[in-house]
C-alpha cells in the first residue's frame, strides 16, 4: 500500500503530513496568495520548524511536501481567490491558493484511501489495520490501532458516493459491478 503510494508521489506519513496541514493552513491565512508551487516550498520550510520547535526529527520535508500537494490538488481541496477548486492539471502548480475546502484534511487523506482501493483493486474490510498502518503510522506506541482503524472506516463512510461494497470488497462505483 504504501508502495502504490511512493510510486504515485502521494505518500507522506502521518506526523509531517500534519505539520504540513498546519503550515499551509498559516501561510494562506497570513500571507498574501502564493502559487501552488510556491505554496509547497513555503510549507515544508515551516512544517521544518514547527517539527524542531516540537522535538520531532524528519528529514524529507521536501518530499513530504510534494506528496501533501499533490494530494490536495487531487483531492480538490486547494481553492482559488473565488472558491473554485484547482484542477489537477499542467497548470495547477501556478494557480493562486486562496483557501482551503472545508474539511480539506479529510478529504485529502479520503481521497488517499480511494487511491489505493482503486490501483490495489483488491482491498477488502479486512485490510483496515493495514490501511491504518499505510496511511496514518505515526511510530508512536501511545496512538492505539484502533483509533486509526477508526479513522479508516470515518474515512471510508466520507467515501459512500464513491466507492461501494462488493462481498467484502471495496469497489470505485464507476468499476462496481452492477
Amino acid at each position: 500500500m504504501i508502495e502504490a503510494l511512493r510510486k504515485e508521489w502521494l505518500y507522506s506519513e502521518k506526523r509531517p503530513r500534519d505539520l504540513l496541514f498546519t503550515a499551509i493552513e498559516r501561510l494562506i491565512r497570513d500571507r498574501p496568495p502564493m502559487m501552488v508551487s510556491q505554496l509547497g516550498r513555503e510549507a515544508a520550510l515551516m512544517a521544518r520548524q514547527l517539527s524542531a520547535e516540537a522535538g520531532f526529527e524528519f528529514e524529507n520535508w521536501d518530499a513530504a511536501a510534494r506528496a501533501v500537494m499533490k494530494t490536495l490538488l487531487m483531492a480538490c481541496a486547494l481553492r482559488t481567490r473565488d472558491n473554485r477548486p484547482i484542477e489537477f492539471n499542467i497548470a495547477a502548480h501556478a494557480a493562486l491558493v486562496g483557501g482551503l475546502a472545508d474539511g480539506y484534511r479529510d478529504a485529502a487523506e479520503a481521497f488517499l484511501l480511494e487511491y489505493l482501493i482503486g490501483r490495489l483493486g483488491d482491498v477488502t474490510t479486512r485490510d483496515h489495520t493495514a490501511l491504518a498502518h499505510a496511511l496514518f503510522r505515526q511510530f508512536d506506541a501511545r496512538v492505539p490501532i484502533e483509533d486509526l482503524e477508526d479513522r479508516v472506516v470515518i474515512l471510508l463512510a466520507r467515501l459512500a458516493d464513491r466507492v461501494v461494497l462488493s462481498g467484502d470488497a471495496y469497489e470505485l462505483r464507476l468499476f462496481a459491478s452492477a
